[in-house]
């Protein structure tokens, strides 16, 4: 008779070192990253936990390890962690670092000044311009590793201006001249590496920019676009549309346009070209984007936050994107 696939409650390392024909003490170094045992069956040991969904207890490695083994996963000042693409990137993180014998706990914002008291070791989402988490884990000897533009210490990033440049140069390619790149606070002093991608683009093709910068909301980004290009349009009051292609910074952005150009009865993409940014899991579907390698950004934090603990020299990792084309560009 065939046996029920264990769940992720009742999941053991019991479970996971009798399917493997091992002891509870290899499961254990598989799952802590202990010498000991073969890459071969480490590589099998964590291939039955992921299989069985075993979920390392975060209290008891906190109580065995103190804060040394819990990495702080903080979010920026304007970021809200229910935002898709945090939600998507803080689970490849979570499971990388259970696989590493650590623990995340997840600060926002404003638990800034808990971080040195709480964790370890830290990743830094949604760097702004004046970020003081830098500065401040740097004080008190706290490895960490930015997910944002290089700057200093150990960063990793997409490369956001080339898939920008790409998905801007394909819509001109494809006969679009007034291409508007919509993203939020534009105006704010701060890396826009994406935006530096559409500006390349236009300049080589001798075309103006367009920039629709949205207020920040702490709030969906597809609701802010829905609303803020409604606004914007009625605003204009031209006969003609003051662009055909709206290049957005995320796929959430993007996705707001195309609802609120629907809704107004213009065609997407016969009168107006929307692309996005990230080829989010469901959300992208149908959408003209550029797609970011979220599990290897999540794999590169791992590896360059070893590093950060083990005093090398801090290096940034630009991570390839690839232009993905669908119905709306």
């Amino acid at each position: 008779m065939k046996q029920n696939k264990p769940s992720a409650q009742t999941a053991t390392i019991r479970e996971i070192a009798r399917r493997a024909e091992v002891s509870i003490a290899s499961v254990s170094r598989a799952l802590n990253g202990k010498p000991g045992i073969s890459a071969a069956l480490r590589e099998k040991i964590l291939a039955i936990s992921r299989e069985v969904a075993y979920q390392p207890s975060a209290a008891a490695r906190q109580l065995i390890s103190g804060k040394s083994a819990v990495v702080g996963i903080s979010l920026g000042r304007q970021d809200i962690e229910l935002r898709p693409y945090y939600i998507l990137l803080y689970q490849h993180l979570t499971v990388a670092l259970h696989q590493q014998g650590m623990v995340p706990v997840f600060f926002n914002h404003q638990q800034t000044a808990e971080l040195p008291e709480r964790a370890g070791a830290a990743i830094l989402l949604g760097e702004a311009q004046d970020d003081e988490r830098p500065a401040l884990l740097k004080a008190a000897a706290i490895p960490f590793v930015r997910i944002g533009d290089a700057g200093e210490g150990f960063s990793v990033a997409p490369d956001d201006r080339q898939g920008l440049y790409e998905i801007t140069a394909y819509l001109i390619g494809h006969g679009r001249q007034r291409l508007a790149f919509m993203g939020g606070e534009l105006e704010v002093p701060r890396p826009h590496s994406r935006l530096v991608g559409y500006r390349q683009a236009l300049a080589e093709a001798g075309l103006n920019e367009q920039l629709i910068s949205l207020p920040h909301r702490f709030a969906s980004d597809s609701l802010n676009s829905y609303r803020y290009l409604n606004s914007y349009l009625d605003k204009t009051g031209a006969q003609t549309l003051p662009f055909d292609a709206l290049v957005c910074a995320t796929d959430e952005l993007a996705l707001g346009c195309v609802a609120a150009l629907e809704d107004r009865g213009i065609e997407v993409p016969g009168q107006v070209a929307v692309t996005g940014f990230d080829d989010l899991p469901t959300l992208a579907t149908g959408l003209t984007t550029v797609r970011q390698d979220i599990a290897e950004i999540a794999a590169t934090s791992m590896a360059l936050l070893a590093e950060a603990r083990a005093g090398a020299a801090p290096r940034h990792v630009s991570l390839p994107v690839a232009l993905v084309v669908r119905e709306t560009g």
